[in-house]
């Protein structure tokens, strides 16, 4: 089966991994997508423009895929990349969240959503960094609005800055179709996640992905800067 070369090590026998960042298109997609974490947004597609018979589809899409995995790519500056896998083992199914780029030997897990959940793996500022950071090349999810909201189920900051948040992800709601009115409630369930509870990072922006909790040297500047005199 065929898979990214920088998953080579997270990949498994007998299972593809695919890029799959046009059923970002579909429907029901987002319903979908957030349906193992925030299953009230399964529950109530027309908020996203969406009935049920769009989010079975978009679910059928997203989770019944055991031989080839879909895939959605993030890309950050130099190299590095967020990816987003459903893990669909028929036993065993999960999204994880996997960080790859230059020096690391293979992907650092971020978080991983399913019965044995593990995670946060993003701070606030680090989930807005990478969802502002977009390469000028490297392929995959590049709408700022769209990369905010894919990693959202992987984020969790106690010292989240409430009105700045539910302002940002409102209006990453409403780029994807929610009613502007309905928006900032939609967003205030975001910062209740139901597996974790958001915790104290220990320094600003000490997440995976900017070197913290345990990661190779820090690498925020070289994975999220882009300005040209970046060190």
């Amino acid at each position: 089966m065929d898979h990214p070369t920088a998953l080579a090590g997270y990949a498994t026998p007998g299972h593809g991994i695919a890029p799959a960042e046009h059923l970002l298109g579909l429907p029901g997609f987002w319903p979908a997508y957030y349906g193992p974490t925030w299953d009230a947004f399964a529950d109530d597609p027309e908020l996203f423009g969406a009935d049920h018979a769009d989010v079975d589809a978009a679910a059928e899409a997203l989770y019944a895929g055991a031989d080839v995995w879909p895939a959605y790519r993030i890309p950050l500056a130099r190299g590095w990349t967020v990816w987003v896998v459903h893990r669909n083992f028929p036993d065993d199914s999960g999204t994880d969240y996997l960080l790859t780029g230059p020096g690391l030997p293979r992907e650092r897990e971020l978080a991983v959503i399913d019965g044995h959940f593990r995670g946060p793996g993003l701070s606030w500022p680090d989930l807005v960094a990478a969802a502002d950071s977009p390469p000028a090349d490297g392929e995959g999810v590049r709408d700022p609005h769209r990369r905010l909201l894919l990693l959202l189920p992987a984020y969790g900051d106690a010292d989240t800055p409430v009105e700045e948040a539910l302002e940002r992800i409102s209006a990453a709601l409403v780029a994807v179709g929610v009613d502007p009115h309905e928006a900032p409630a939609a967003a205030e369930r975001f910062l209740d996640h139901p597996f974790w509870e958001g915790p104290y990072w220990s320094g600003p922006g000490d997440s995976p992905l900017s070197g913290g909790s345990g990661a190779h040297p820090p690498i925020r500047q070289a994975l999220l800067s882009s300005s040209p005199g970046a060190p």
